[in-house]
């Protein structure tokens, strides 16, 4: 009789040990909370920087360029595609079974009017494709612009005004009507992601930044100081892979 209690406890082990490890298999790891990427923009100075966060995480990624043989990425989950974000067809073509988009995008229109800069106009075609696709759309992170931030509730694209028909006028304000897009929408996952107090080009990745939401970040020592690229693509795969602001904006700074 003892030897049968015996090894009914050690079998009782056994199988409680593998249902642990089969437990563990399937629960999904940070990565696979958004396994495929897409990342308009991806050749650019914060974009390039987002890709290379991804892929250090494990995650799959898929870089969107007019001209796809300008990347020069060897890492076997990186690919390549031509694509347009302001061409909805286009999207939709690229984005469909994706887990997350990100627009990592600028640039003003002929006429240097906010609604024709390329801010605009992507998130009103992203809005467009997720109304398509429905519950099988990703959902979408947008870097934004600081000046939408209010500081002591003053917004300040009201406290550093702009000329109209300039191209810094397009590109501060349709940084805004993007914002507004995404607000009106209900069924849409969208985050804008501004940063306080600019950007730090060649600042390093330390992994360490603030968050917040509509206020521009401050301390005692005053305004935050412009985050780096590299610190804010942590910033957009944190968000990713845990998210806190869906459906909403929010700022990052140190």
């Amino acid at each position: 009789m003892k030897i049968f209690q015996l090894s009914f406890q050690k079998i009782k082990h056994c199988l409680t040990a593998l249902c642990v490890i089969a437990l563990t298999a399937l629960t999904p790891s940070s990565a696979a909370l958004a396994n495929t990427i897409v990342i308009y923009g991806a050749t650019g100075n914060i974009g390039s920087k987002i890709v290379a966060e991804a892929l250090d995480r494990g995650h799959k990624v898929i870089g969107v360029s007019r001209t796809p043989e300008s990347f020069k990425i060897n890492n076997p989950r990186f690919s390549a595609v031509k694509g347009d974000v302001s061409n909805l067809q286009s999207m939709l073509e690229v984005i469909k079974g994706a887990d997350a988009v990100i627009l990592s995008v600028r640039g003003s229109g002929p006429n240097n009017y906010p609604e024709e800069s390329l801010d605009y106009v992507a998130s009103k075609v992203f809005i467009q494709a997720a109304r398509q696709l429905g519950k099988d759309a990703p959902r979408v992170i947008q870097l934004g612009g600081g000046s939408t931030l209010y500081t002591k509730g003053v917004l300040g694209l009201d406290a550093r005004p702009s000329t109209e028909g300039t191209a810094q006028h397009g590109l501060v304000w349709g940084h805004w009507l993007a914002l507004q897009n995404y607000r009106a929408t209900t069924a849409v996952k969208w985050t804008v992601v501004c940063p306080s107090g600019g950007y730090d080009a060649e600042g390093p990745r330390t992994g360490k930044y603030r968050q917040g939401w509509d206020e521009t970040l401050v301390s005692e020592n005053g305004p935050s100081k412009g985050i780096s690229h590299r610190d804010m693509a942590v910033a957009v795969i944190d968000e990713i892979e845990n998210p806190k602001a869906i459906k909403r904006r929010m700022t990052v700074g140190y």
